[in-house]
């Protein structure tokens, strides 16, 4: 009878702690944030130069969705490089200036190249710089205002 009583109060206890992880894991997380700039997907592709053989054009394809509520105005985007890759950089200017509004919660397609001295690399050698462009340096302006009561 007392062994049964305990296992009644502790399946009761289990019950109570499954309920409220439930309901604490039942918040929306995908709601629009009061700040934060994502990333959707990212491509980038490699090409020959016209002009000259011994660079290799680099273009990159990135959507950046605005998860703010808020409206901001995208002023610059620059890929954040290797070392390697921005010592074979033929132009070190490589920050789009965008200056575009992007709505609150929406993306904006955003497309760069920059131009790399590959003279004296086969294809395998090109593909050996393993040139990833996964991260930006992101320049935003944003309009904000005292809260009123």
């Amino acid at each position: 009878m007392k062994n049964q009583k305990r296992s009644m109060i502790l399946i009761f206890l289990l019950i109570i702690v499954a309920l409220s992880g439930c309901i604490s894991s039942s918040v929306k997380t995908d709601e629009t944030v009061d700040n934060g700039l994502n990333i959707n997907s990212i491509s980038i592709g490699l090409g020959g130069s016209e002009e000259d053989e011994g660079i290799t054009v680099v273009t990159y394809h990135f959507n950046l969705w605005n998860r703010t509520n808020k409206t901001i105005i995208l002023k610059t985007v620059e890929p954040i490089l290797s070392k390697d890759i921005q010592e074979r950089l033929i132009d070190r200017d490589i920050k789009l200036d965008i200056n575009e509004k992007i709505d609150g919660d929406t993306s904006e397609a955003l497309t760069g190249t920059f131009k790399l001295d590959t003279r004296g690399l086969d294809k395998e050698g090109i593909i050996n710089l393993n040139i990833n462009v996964n991260e930006f340096n992101v320049a935003i302006e944003q309009v904000i205002g005292m809260n009123e009561p």
